[in-house]
């Protein structure tokens, strides 16, 4: 169900997918092509009853988007392809529901074919007034129109289209999103890459997006998503066993996953009425520095907020006293100390031994980049026989010697942001952001070690190539200690008995709802870190 419009300043803010379907897949442009060949083969649906169905939902969409359609002069722009062919779908149900339609047909007539064809005809049958325009001159005689429209329709290109557009179509997509009036991009905004690259500087800027069947790689990805707007996925009438590890589209052919409140759900540790808190779990937590102990302070609240029953902060000794002070629910372990105040390895024993009894050990958080607190993390990376959730510093300890990742002994899961990932890599932040998923896929693979890239719909890679894409969040997060919040939450949820990937994932669409939430509250520009380490509780409750 479509959310009410947000504001931020001045702009409509599109609010987070949320879905009805369980672990989404997310397709590219060649998988969706596959599909649609595969469906009237193997299961004999035809592509006009697929049209029919994308048409209809599309239609619903726009109706429940608009609140009624009843006289709201509505302008519908087609192509030639099946996109168009899905427009003048829309453009029908929306004439028998008594919107002043019009279809605006970018091409001349002859160069419509197959399904598109008969639903064409069909529309102009029913009334639906259509007016073709092939040339600027035309374009510009019709724009006056488009400007007392309520509402554009945009079914111009579809998935099929990459690279730069031009001609009239990027004259009429650049007229339409000057227009001060709200645009549904059917399947796709024309001119967005379905891929994910920015391959055009012609991409409509819709309102939102009705994609069909499944969501495209470049809707839920950067800078896609700065063009979708809200995105509704419509049951188009897929065959459930579409992706049955049985069919010949088995799952495994498409690794890339959309997270959803229902794939998460389930995750949510449910704690008997006699628990105690060591049933609950216990995490330990290395974090904090001369001038960082705030991170170490968020990342450790972070782990008791959901729901972790014992919490213990390791914290160098001079930084104590003022842990005690600044936490209440968490307890402290002092450790040895460089000269400047910084993790020893001479506290390397104690905390072996201390975490002999911990269901999880997260570090980095804080930490600083003393080289002795670097050579303190690998040993503890090496010989830690509990999971670890590895973050911020502890990442810098294993640049150029990610190969310890190789040789620990417990599972681990690590949470860089792109600058992190850069300097693990030993490229540029530029290389990480131009290629995201194929980075935290290759390294997860590779080093048999979860990967949470975070960023502007953060990826989580699992050691089997498979990925996760996250919708939750907002830019108000890319403030500091927001990661310190994440890494608690996943220590947290892994101290409870989450595998490694459970924690994963279900902390990731956590943390990222409990910030859309306290940015509906205070803002997305006043947002900080503990702003979400409130929000966590809101966030648990929206999605049991």
């Amino acid at each position: 169900m479509l959310q009410p419009k947000q504001q931020v300043g001045n702009r409509e803010r599109p609010p987070v997918l949320y879905s009805l379907v369980v672990s989404m897949k997310v397709v590219t442009r060649k998988q969706m092509q596959e599909i649609d060949q595969a469906i009237p083969l193997q299961y004999g649906i035809s592509g006009a009853i697929l049209m029919e169905n994308a048409g209809i939902q599309a239609f619903l969409a726009i109706k429940e988007y608009l609140r009624q359609v009843e006289g709201v002069k509505i302008a519908v722009l087609c192509g030639s392809g099946n996109n168009g062919g899905d427009g003048f779908v829309v453009a029908r149900h929306l004439l028998n529901h008594g919107a002043m339609v019009k279809v605006y047909l970018l091409v001349p007539e002859e160069r419509v074919k197959g399904d598109a064809l008969i639903n064409l005809k069909a529309a102009r049958q029913f009334g639906v007034p259509i007016q073709i325009i092939t040339s600027e001159d035309e374009l510009n005689a019709v724009t006056l129109e488009l400007k007392h429209a309520g509402l554009i329709v945009d079914a111009l290109l579809g998935t099929g289209a990459s690279g730069e557009i031009k001609g009239l179509f990027a004259s009429i997509i650049d007229t339409i999103n000057t227009l001060d009036i709200p645009i549904v991009a059917i399947d796709i905004p024309s001119g967005l890459d379905a891929d994910g690259s920015m391959s055009s500087e012609h991409i409509v800027q819709a309102a939102m997006t009705v994609t069909l069947g499944l969501p495209k790689l470049g809707l839920v990805i950067p800078p896609g998503i700065n063009y979708t707007g809200r995105l509704i996925v419509a049951n188009i009438s897929f065959p459930q066993t579409l992706f049955s590890p049985f069919s010949p589209l088995a799952q495994e052919s498409i690794k890339i996953n959309l997270l959803t409140p229902k794939d998460v759900a389930a995750y949510i540790p449910h704690h008997p009425m006699d628990a105690h808190k060591g049933l609950c779990g216990k995490a330990f937590i290395l974090a904090g520095s001369i001038g960082m102990t705030g991170a170490a302070a968020l990342c450790s609240e972070a782990a008791l907020r959901i729901g972790a029953g014992l919490v213990t902060l390791g914290i160098p000794e001079s930084l104590n006293q003022i842990m005690e002070v600044k936490l209440t629910e968490v307890m402290t372990l002092p450790l040895e100390q460089t000269s400047l105040a910084a993790f020893s390895q001479q506290g390397y024993k104690k905390i072996m031994s201390f975490c002999e009894g911990m269901n999880v050990t997260a570090m980095g958080p804080g930490i600083g980049r003393d080289d002795d607190t670097g050579e303190l993390i690998r040993r503890l990376i090496l010989n830690l026989n509990t999971p670890m959730v590895i973050d911020a510093d502890a990442i810098f300890a294993l640049a150029l010697q990610s190969d310890v990742l190789k040789r620990k002994i417990a599972p681990a899961v690590i949470t860089p942001h792109p600058g992190e990932m850069a300097c693990l890599l030993g490229c540029t932040v530029n290389d990480v952001l131009a290629n995201r998923i194929d980075i935290a896929q290759q390294f997860a693979e590779e080093h048999d070690t979860t990967v949470v890239l975070k960023g502007a719909r953060t990826i989580i890679a699992d050691p089997s190539g498979h990925i996760w894409i996250n919708p939750t969040g907002n830019e108000g997060m890319a403030t500091a200690g927001c990661g310190d919040v994440l890494t608690g939450i996943i220590s947290g949820l892994i101290a409870q008995g989450l595998s490694i990937l459970e924690a994963a994932r279900l902390g990731v669409f956590l943390h990222g709802l409990a910030g859309d939430i306290k940015a509906e509250e205070k803002g997305i520009l006043s947002l900080i870190a503990s702003d979400v380490l409130d929000g966590i509780a809101e966030a648990v409750k929206r999605i049991t």
